[in-house]
């Protein structure tokens, strides 16, 4: 096997500053922000730390040192929120993920061939979490889940991946192979001090460790089991054993749920649309991620944004609904449908929370992101991009088409609906081209049905018409009140043109109608 371990390295500070625009996020060159817990400090940012705050510090202690330190509380469910969102962004690469408490471990080994290797792999997963906003993040890769884990807090991966890479088939990596001799070499190198803190050990076996001689893994390894085991039972050497692959170390796998809904809440309270453009945009990627794991795209779409309220004035949720011309999952394409809609809003009041959810969803099966399109696909791409847009900018109701519907009178069998919402309706079958019936349908069906005039018998439009075609019957409508019973011909006028004529079928008499044109 072959883990991809992605570690959040400032989950705490991360957590509360992930939905800020990144001027905001990063701040001006005296910004300085801590974390803090039970009024001691968690984690630092760079500057803070650079003035000498550290964690464990007490939070008076840290804002004596450094003058203008912005202290935040520490959100144990915003930092569960990020590493679920995390996990969802990752799901495209890899369908086995297990979640951490700082960060999310990837099985790749089935996917290096779908990528095109490890490098491509890493490197889109890098931009796609880039993309995301996620910028703080460590990588390592190791045969454990135990050891990627471990490496990724202490040892990660630069930008340039290491010389030694695994195998083309990870699988067949036996222990004595180069890249694992040289992940072995990682580890023993660890120190043991970090180690232990990595994985709450409690201190008296740090202390214990260090009182014997032990500076690293290595040493650790070195001592004789059956007296560690008596000095500190076996849970540290099973520990050790899972690390190095010596025992198997079974993990949960991540689940995604069933329908997706996920929620932001916002570090300071937004009152205009680039602040909640940016807050968005960290929801699609999730989003984008649970439809590839489910072979999904969405068709629907609904954004609530959640308004302060008071004692004396309570809001509902402003909740914009996006339909889209045709099903998709390009985060591109979303992006800017919410972007549009929400430059376009006027908020009541400033908001603190947003929610993104998918309300309708069809199947994507065998449809992935596409590599390649020729001039066909990319116009029809850049049509249904256009009417998105035009539907997001002017209003659903005035960007209109025609859909069929399962009805056999003709001023009946379509509707108008919305250009943006895409038709997940049952297929109609046109009238006109159902076997055996040779009489086609107009292009162009008047609104109402012209009467017209007679002349001995026949009817007149421009001159007399004469019938082209047997009479096509039509009879329906007894079922909601309208009922309608025509014999419909086609006629060639004296200009050579030809229309779509009826005559009524009732028992005071008939009547011939003129009820579309052929172009």
């Amino acid at each position: 096997m072959l883990w991809l371990a992605l570690h959040l390295n400032a989950l705490p500070l991360d957590a509360l500053l992930a939905a800020l625009p990144a001027d905001l996020r990063e701040g001006s060159a005296t910004t300085v922000r801590c974390v803090v817990e039970q009024r001691r400090v968690l984690h630092a940012d760079a500057r803070a730390g650079a003035a000498g705050v550290r964690a464990g510090m007490s939070a008076a202690s840290a804002a004596a040192l450094l003058p203008g330190l912005q202290v935040l509380q520490r959100d144990v469910l915003r930092e569960a929120g990020l590493v679920e969102r995390l996990a969802l962004i990752a799901s495209p690469f890899s369908p086995s993920l297990v979640l951490e408490p700082d960060g999310v471990l990837l099985e790749v080994a089935s996917c290096l061939r779908l990528f095109g290797g490890l490098v491509a792999l890493v490197r889109a997963l890098r931009q796609r979490l880039a993309e995301s906003g996620v910028h703080d993040l460590q990588m390592a890769l190791a045969p454990t889940a135990r050891a990627a884990a471990l490496l990724a807090r202490l040892a990660p991966i630069g930008r340039p991946l290491p010389r030694a890479r695994p195998p083309a088939h990870p699988k067949a990596a036996a222990p004595s192979s180069s890249w694992a001799r040289q992940i072995e070499q990682r580890l023993d190198a660890l120190p043991l001090e970090a180690v232990l803190a990595t994985w709450q050990w409690s201190p008296r076996t740090a202390q214990f460790l260090q009182g014997v001689g032990c500076r690293s893994l290595a040493d650790l390894r070195a001592l004789p089991r059956a007296g560690l085991q008596r000095r500190e039972g076996g849970a540290l050497l099973q520990r050790l054993a899972e690390t190095y692959g010596d025992v198997p170390d079974p993990r949960p796998w991540f689940t995604p749920p069933r329908r997706f809904a996920m929620g932001l809440e916002l570090l300071e309270r937004a009152d205009d649309a680039g602040r909640l453009v940016v807050a968005a945009q960290h929801l699609v990627q999730p989003l984008v991620g649970w439809l590839a794991q489910q072979w999904l795209a969405a068709s629907r779409l609904a954004l609530h944004l959640r308004h302060e309220t008071s004692r004396r004035r309570v809001l509902p949720d402003t909740v914009l609904r996006l339909g889209l011309a045709e099903a998709s999952r390009d985060p591109r394409q979303i992006n800017l449908l919410l972007s549009e809609r929400l430059h376009r809003l006027e908020l009541p009041a400033p908001v603190y929370a947003l929610t993104l959810t998918a309300d309708e969803c069809v199947s994507h099966a065998g449809k992935a992101s596409v590599l390649w399109t020729d001039d066909g696909a990319a116009a029809g791409s850049g049509l249904l991009a256009l009417i998105d847009r035009l539907g997001a900018r002017l209003g659903p109701e005035r960007v209109q088409r025609l859909a069929l519907q399962a009805d056999h009178r003709p001023e009946q069998a379509t509707r108008v609906r919305p250009a943006c919402e895409a038709d997940t309706s049952r297929p109609v079958q046109d009238p006109g081209t159902v076997p055996g019936r040779a009489q086609p349908r107009p292009t162009w069906l008047l609104p109402q049905p012209l009467r017209l005039q007679e002349k001995a018998g026949r009817p007149l439009h421009g001159g007399v018409l004469r019938l082209r075609s047997r009479a096509e019957r039509i009879e329906a409508g007894w079922f909601d009140g309208e009922p309608v019973s025509r014999d419909y011909h086609l006629a060639e006028g004296v200009d050579h043109r030809w229309r779509w004529i009826f005559r009524e079928r009732r028992s005071d008499g008939a009547q011939w109608y003129l009820h579309g044109l052929f172009g």
